[in-house]
């Protein structure tokens, strides 16, 4: 069994040169379980000096000073990190407030940087901080205290405290690794439980705004896209090539709008050529998708424009759209270069018994991170990286390939070649056919 003050350490920090170096702040703390861990080449260059900065170069546990928020830096000697030394600053009123981090090392044998976070999410870490009796740090550059002089916030935080402080004790038992293992699960299942009540409750609210939006703008919806439809009729062919980019755009349009909250069950299903379906909505994302990659398909010499499969062609064009926007945000950081890549790549294959085809899209931008796995992806919204609030849509993909009665997975893998290595992050979805 284990306790607080015997799991965290004090360090003994030096002087430091530098001037310059990677600099961890209040954004770099964990918002999720996977952003528990920090690496140094994830954070940003920055200004740094010895007085207001401590120099962390192996792994420590840091807690912010204000509130419950944790991270747990990867440093080493080679890769240091600054992270602003725990402090207090006086107001113009003559209050002190709390600024900075504190850092700890921390003994894995006796605590997981996991169940420090779920401490801060559990609240307890906020009364622990608001137990400390910071007073001792007011007078002088030592703080005397009884026998004891303080020299550093951390010696204050790991001041033993009696119970009567709201109950919180550094000597409170956290319990054996295993221990903390099941309650870091039970806590999990806890929080996907609350999660996925709200994200269903999100959902009605978005199907019924959607469907709404889409009832207010059927008629002039009908109205534009007969009157574009009249206009492909031109023989011009610049006339067709704009009329062709406006009624892309406008689908695209309305295919936002009517993801949201969508029901693909209810979707009526034909016979589509998936070759065909493919060249069509390359040509279209050319007139209304990004333009931060190029696209290369190519597809096995087997397949033919009459293999089909059994689904709906706005499903599809949703799951494509999906999946290419994916690549834009998240892989390509909606950033241009001559060197992004999307690939795909249509061949036969097998689903148990059913001869089926195999839909591989991949994109050579930013890797998914780090044991990043299918049921994240498909978990309604799931962030991959820190894009805002842009989600990786996998729950839209994996509904509409499932109606299909199809398979969804992904590979993340470095792909090497004559000239250089590059990362390449591929969907693959299996389908069957109807021949």
């Amino acid at each position: 069994m284990s306790n607080l003050g015997s799991s965290l350490s004090l360090i003994n920090f030096e002087k430091f040169d530098e001037t310059k170096g990677k600099v961890f702040t209040a954004d770099n703390f964990a918002k999720d379980w996977d952003s528990i861990y920090v690496i140094p080449s994830e954070l940003s260059d920055g200004v740094v000096n010895a007085q207001t900065f401590h120099k962390v170069d192996f792994k420590a546990l840091v807690l912010d000073m204000k509130n419950p928020r944790m991270a747990y830096i990867m440093a080493n000697q080679d890769n240091p990190v600054f992270v602003p030394a725990a402090r207090f600053d006086k107001t113009g009123e003559g209050k002190y407030v709390r600024k900075g981090f504190l850092i700890f090392s921390l003994d894995f044998s006796q605590m997981l940087p996991e169940f420090v976070f779920y401490m801060c999410r559990q609240g307890f870490w906020e009364k622990l901080l608001n137990s400390r009796d910071y007073s001792l740090y007011f007078e002088a550059d030592e703080f005397p205290h009884g026998d004891v002089v303080y020299h550093t916030m951390e010696e204050c935080f790991l001041l033993d405290i009696s119970d009567s402080h709201d109950g919180v004790s550094l000597r409170c038992k956290i319990g054996s690794l295993s221990q903390q293992k099941v309650r870091i699960s039970e806590f999990k299942a806890e929080e996907k439980y609350l999660d996925d009540i709200v994200a269903s409750k999100e959902r009605k609210m978005l199907k019924k705004t959607s469907s709404d939006l889409i009832h207010m703008l059927g008629t002039p919806y009908t109205r534009i896209n007969n009157a574009l439809e009249l206009l492909s009729l031109d023989t011009d062919d610049e006339r067709r090539s704009r009329i062709a980019y406006i009624q892309d755009n406008f689908g695209y349009i309305k295919r936002l709008i009517e993801m949201n909250g969508a029901d693909f069950n209810d979707y009526p299903k034909e016979r589509i050529s998936i070759v065909d379906f493919m060249e069509r909505y390359i040509l279209g994302w050319e007139n209304y998708g990004s333009k931060t990659f190029s696209i290369e398909f190519y597809c096995d010499g087997e397949l033919e424009e009459k293999n089909t499969i059994l689904a709906n062609e706005t499903a599809l064009s949703i799951m494509m759209d999906c999946l290419l926007d994916n690549a834009n945000r998240h892989g390509f950081q909606k950033t241009s270069s001559p060197d992004n890549k999307v690939k795909i790549h249509l061949d036969r294959t097998s689903l148990g018994d059913e001869d089926a085809i195999i839909i591989a899209v991949g994109n050579n931008g930013k890797p998914m991170p780090k044991d990043f796995s299918i049921d994240e992806y498909i978990t309604s919204g799931k962030f991959g990286t820190e894009t805002g609030r842009s989600g990786l849509g996998g729950s839209h993909v994996f509904k509409i390939v499932s109606v299909m009665g199809g398979t969804l997975d992904f590979i993340s893998e470095a792909v090497s070649s004559p000239d250089k290595e590059e990362w390449w992050t591929t969907f693959m979805i299996s389908i069957p056919l109807t021949l």
